[in-house]
């Protein structure tokens, strides 16, 4: 499972497996990144994830979890 999220300008990130916490990842934003909106923010979030751990997710289902709920079309 991959939760993600964008608050108080930075990105944050956990990886877990069987409920217990595998891996935590942080970014601060850039200056013009402080001024995208909050969907895009929470998209960015996904994707650090992702790429930050692809080679843990490669070839294995993972559900990805975040609080933004205008992304929701992108899992349907």
């Amino acid at each position: 499972m991959v939760y993600s999220d964008a608050l108080n300008g930075k990105i944050d990130c956990v990886l877990k497996k069987g409920g217990k916490v595998i891996a935590y990842a942080s970014q601060r934003l850039k200056p013009h990144e402080k001024n995208y909106p909050t969907h895009d923010l929470e998209l960015a979030a996904m994707v650090f994830a992702l790429k930050i751990w692809k080679h843990y997710l490669y070839g294995v289902y993972c559900e990805v979890f975040t609080d933004q709920q205008s992304l929701k079309y992108l899992f349907s």
